[in-house]
């Protein structure tokens, strides 16, 4: 296993040159990465045919479309899949007429429930972890309610570009903070006109799509990284970012985006099942915990839970690579309960185990984690398996 300095890889390792990138910055997504990571990985091995078994927001997946490569992404979460099958779909002149058709008809009329505080929907929106009125002013409250239910009556790709506008709008339309790996309500917070930043990010999306070349969509679906239900020796890449090692339940910082897409507090219980357990709550079993771990997995049983279930994702990237394939894991290292745990050494280590040879770690970042008494670097990078 070598350590390799990538240091112009680090500035890639997050999602924040993806913002402002057409297409990929639809849906702010603070744990993703940047487009370039994948151009890395596609120069690097030039693959026909890709996978993506952690999708996020489709990042992998659009990229690849953008290079007319075939791809496949998965993803636990329903709201992943939504987002990176939206973003990665191709749309004609009539349903970009018909996405600006709809803001123009219901983003110009008053909601009576906007003024006098009575809901004129019937939508019922739950959230596990709090209502969510208490998230929002009166009036955005009503505003996207009222707009839900309109993209209600839509059909076919429209439906799905208002959908994603209206997703991806709710963070700055709320009084709510993405703090770590909780939700908090925050009243000094400013939280702006929901219409109006709906209506504006419609336009943006199309005016993205107007004049962008067509290509072959991927295939994304929900499923499980630890048993895809994909063939055997079927892709040459697997480029990807499992969740990382820490505190943070993703259904529930996503929490309202996932309850707007009509998820029930049952089925967010289901897709925490699904996920790679990456976060303390979860139902904790070290047996079978790989050895690469060492006494950590048993004293902080997180730990061992999340590389027993990394193990049966690479598993299952060896599987389904062709010989002389490569998969591009971006990782970081972590610090839990004072515990500095070197996440790409151990999945390198792990990776050898399985039968992966030439495995390589291309660091691309340090960042300081503030453990007290001390501050702790850690490493942000990109752990490369070769078939």
């Amino acid at each position: 296993m070598k350590l390799i300095e990538k240091p112009e890889l680090g500035r890639y390792m997050t999602f924040e040159l993806s913002k402002e990138k057409p297409v990929h910055g639809w849906f702010w997504y603070k744990e993703g990465y940047a487009p370039e990571i994948v151009d890395y990985a596609i120069q690097d091995c030039k693959p026909a045919a890709i996978l993506d078994p952690f999708c996020g927001v489709g990042t992998t997946l659009l990229t690849a479309k953008e290079k007319a490569i075939e791809s496949v992404g998965v993803d636990a979460s329903p709201l992943a899949v939504f987002v990176s099958r939206t973003k990665s779909d191709d749309y004609d002149a009539a349903d970009l007429e018909g996405a600006l058709a709809f803001i123009n008809k219901t983003t110009k009329t008053k909601p009576e429930s906007a003024s006098s505080g009575r809901s004129v929907v019937s939508l019922d929106w739950e959230f596990e972890l709090f209502s969510p009125r208490a998230a929002f002013p009166k009036r955005n409250y009503n505003e996207i309610l009222a707009i839900r239910e309109a993209i209600e009556q839509e059909e076919g790709r429209p439906r799905d570009l208002l959908l994603l506008a209206l997703l991806s709008i709710l963070p700055q339309a709320s009084i709510i903070m993405k703090d770590g790996g909780v939700l908090k309500i925050d009243r000094n917070k400013r939280a702006l006109p929901a219409k109006e930043i709906f209506r504006r990010k419609v336009k943006r999306m199309v005016r993205e799509l107007e004049g962008r070349p067509q290509g072959h969509s991927p295939s994304v679906f929900l499923g499980d990284a630890r048993s895809l239900d994909i063939e055997s020796e079927s892709v040459d890449a697997v480029i990807t970012s499992p969740p990382y090692l820490n505190n943070i339940d993703y259904s529930k910082i996503y929490g309202l985006e996932l309850s707007l897409l009509h998820m029930s507090a049952a089925e967010a219980e289901e897709v925490r099942m699904r996920a790679v357990r990456s976060f303390i709550g979860r139902r904790m079993d070290v047996s079978d915990m790989p050895p690469e771990v060492g006494e950590i997995g048993t004293r902080i049983p997180i730990i061992g839970t999340y590389f027993k279930d990394m193990e049966l994702a690479m598993a299952e990237m060896a599987r389904v690579l062709k010989d002389g394939g490569s998969a591009y894991i971006v990782v970081s290292n972590s610090v839990i309960h004072e515990t500095h745990v070197m996440v790409d050494e151990i999945l390198g280590q792990i990776g050898e185990r399985i039968g992966f040879r030439d495995v390589e770690i291309l660091v691309g970042a340090e960042r300081v984690a503030d453990v007290r008494p001390q501050k702790v670097r850690t490493r942000e990078s990109v752990v490369v398996l070769r078939k």
